[in-house]
């Protein structure tokens, strides 16, 4: 055979076994073996993933549902809640998904524990006397009655937000409608009743317009009096 044709039979062998080659490769990176597919798998898995960061949510400003008149805020028709923090002068309220607990203007009522043996016996003196332990009963009636007060009516509590000192309770008028379309003060028929004494604390402003604090002690003094008078509540002898 002359060298020219050994030549040309070489070539053609080396392009031959190129493209069997090239063509073994492609045949081998499409479809593995199931041993090297586990390898690949084992591999990717020893592979630190990244940690997913936690986006922090920003806390929602959660108001209760009110409006602004007179310099208060009218939290209008709320939820009266039953909890161990109530006490006949002090009541958490719940309106919207927002509560809280607001302590009556003007009032003092009677004692329910001997948590302020101090306050109980002042007053024990002020409704004539009366033994401290009776002091309590009537304090633990007076709750009974506020609970189903405001369970069973509408109410609106009038409030500037004032704090009550080295606490996270405000200062509030409670409005109960307990005829429809009439308002009463709730403090007022605590006193009325002989519940509660005029000696709270007493607001430096009204909701109402051209009603005075001052007019207003009057009211809780003269509904004192007449609770006296009428031998009502602590003031049995």
């Amino acid at each position: 055979m002359p060298p020219r044709a050994n030549i040309s039979n070489i070539v053609i062998s080396l392009v031959l076994v190129f493209f069997l080659f090239l063509l073994a490769l492609i045949l081998k990176a499409r479809f593995r073996l199931p041993s090297e597919q586990k390898a690949a798998e084992a591999t990717a898995d020893s592979v630190p993933k990244a940690i997913p960061v936690a986006v922090p949510i920003e806390p929602k400003n959660v108001e209760p549902h009110a409006y602004k008149s007179a310099g208060f805020w009218v939290i209008s028709h709320p939820e009266f809640v039953v909890s161990r923090a109530n006490e006949p002068d002090t009541l958490r309220v719940r309106s919207g998904p927002k509560e809280d607990i607001f302590v009556l203007y003007g009032v003092d009522g009677a004692q329910i524990t001997w948590t302020h043996a101090g306050k109980i016996k002042e007053q024990a003196k002020l409704f004539n006397d009366v033994p401290p332990a009776r002091v309590l009963d009537m304090g633990v009636k007076t709750l009974s009655f506020v609970t189903k007060v405001l369970s069973e009516h509408p109410f609106i509590v009038y409030t500037q937000w004032t704090r009550v000192p080295d606490t996270e309770r405000f200062y509030a008028f409670v409005r109960v409608e307990m005829e429809p379309g009439k308002q009463q003060d709730l403090g007022e028929m605590l006193v009325r009743r002989g519940l509660a004494s005029p000696t709270g604390t007493a607001p430096k402003a009204m909701p109402e317009a051209g009603r005075t604090p001052e007019h207003y002690h009057r009211e809780l003094t003269k509904a004192m009096a007449q609770a006296k008078a009428e031998a009502a509540g602590l003031w049995a002898q």
